[in-house]
């Protein structure tokens, strides 16, 4: 009876945090799992190494705070994406953030695997027509990190 009442404590719990849920990092149902470049690559409809042009902090009253990045994707191993995309993350534990330190990192270059924004309540309407990771405890990251065999395994895959 306790681990019922515990879990149905657990669940509207989680329910709760609303778009902060993926501060948890489920993928495909796993708790904290570490997806391979190849399972996100499958799952993501772009794949890039793109360059922070740009990066605008948004606090709006009663929304929870957000960034836009702009990129320019410099290569694109999956997809034929625009030059120039809008990268959209929320500033919360959940969120991707393409910054170094406490400071966004402008001139920074990144492998990304995208996703459009998904258009529900729960996002902003400035957040429509950007792209934002696949998932933010996946292989996305600072391209200087992007290992050897990560590297050739993008090329292998590219289509």
């Amino acid at each position: 009876m306790r681990t019922t009442v515990l879990s149905i404590a657990l669940a509207v719990a989680l329910s709760a945090l609303g778009s902060s849920a993926h501060a948890l990092c489920i993928y495909k149902g796993e708790l904290y799992a570490q997806p391979t470049v190849s399972q996100e690559f499958q799952d993501s409809r772009w794949v890039v190494k793109a360059q922070v042009l740009t990066a605008t902090d948004h606090f709006v009253e009663g929304e929870e705070p957000w960034t836009e990045y702009q990129l320019e994707v410099q290569q694109a191993y999956k997809g034929d994406p625009p030059r120039r995309l809008r990268f959209f993350t929320f500033r919360n534990s959940g969120g991707f953030y393409l910054d170094r330190a406490q400071e966004h990192d402008v001139g920074g270059e990144y492998l990304l695997f995208l996703n459009p924004t998904t258009n529900t309540p729960q996002f902003p309407l400035a957040a429509r027509g950007t792209v934002s990771v696949n998932y933010s405890c996946g292989a996305s990251g600072l391209w200087s990190s992007v290992t050897v065999g990560a590297r050739a395994n993008l090329l292998r895959l590219r289509r």
